[in-house]
């Protein structure tokens, strides 16, 4: 998730405190009238620690002051989760934190009951350092039933996957088409992450990757280590969704 949507976010919760604003959307979404209550019972308003979704795999690759990483993520919680927080650290090969700035963060903004799901993230180095490791942890996040995302896909995939030959510049297009399940339901504010694996099956490299329409791309200098056949983009859904009544934001119900 780009972290300026979170930087919008905070601002706006910001204001809300201070009683200036009363609503507010990310993404571009538009100012909607309050959502009635729902008749589906709510879970508590705080989430227990111990149900926060758990980073269950991570991998990187370094080049100079670039870090491109990819997370598996597992939510074991039997409620949603929306305007999820993800922590990025990276260590040194002293297991010291090093500086820089999260340019991308993994986009986990919702996570359904026992979804599994993967992100990419970018973290730009202050020093071209040796990275030791990047670990991951989710820090937040507000529980919302299940039922408030009934009108969602059941499944999303990307099928189709195409890694073109390297160019000149040693660049190569991966590509693919999303299907979903029933075919042509609508998506809910979709974002893409690619997700490369060594032929061990390690995550070891993540990126954003674009949308348009059903189609799939990124544009990327593959990784010598890659296996090519376990190539993988995700597709996660909801959107960041901080204002009074934020569940039908976070499901694009309104």
């Amino acid at each position: 998730m780009n972290k300026h949507r979170w930087s919008r976010s905070a601002a706006a919760a910001a204001l809300l405190l201070t009683g200036g604003l009363a609503a507010c959307t990310s993404r571009g979404a538009e100012e909607n009238p309050p959502v009635a209550a729902s008749a589906i019972p709510r879970p508590a308003t705080s989430l227990p620690a111990e149900c926060l979704p758990t980073i269950t795999e991570i991998g990187f690759t370094a080049d100079e002051r670039d870090v491109r990483y990819g997370v598996a993520t597992r939510n074991a919680c039997p409620y949603a989760l929306v305007n999820a927080a993800v922590t990025v650290r990276v260590l040194g090969a002293d297991g010291r934190r090093l500086a820089g700035e999260d340019i991308d963060l993994p986009d986990l903004t919702v996570l359904l009951p026992g979804q599994e799901l993967a992100g990419a993230g970018y973290f730009q180095l202050d020093d071209a350092v040796r990275v030791g490791t990047v670990e991951a942890v989710f820090t937040g996040g507000e529980p919302a039933p299940a039922d408030a995302f009934a009108a969602w896909p059941r499944t999303v995939r990307v099928a189709d996957l195409t890694v073109s030959t390297p160019d000149s510049h040693g660049r190569s297009a991966v590509t693919g088409r999303i299907v979903t399940e029933p075919a042509g339901a609508a998506l809910c504010s979709p974002a893409a992450s690619l997700i490369l694996r060594d032929r061990a099956g390690k995550i070891i490299y993540g990126r954003p990757a674009l949308i348009r329409g059903d189609r799939v791309s990124v544009d990327l200098a593959v990784p010598e280590a890659a296996d090519p056949a376990r190539t993988e983009i995700a597709v996660a859904q909801g959107q960041d969704a901080l204002r009074a009544n934020p569940v039908p934001v976070a499901a694009c119900a309104v």
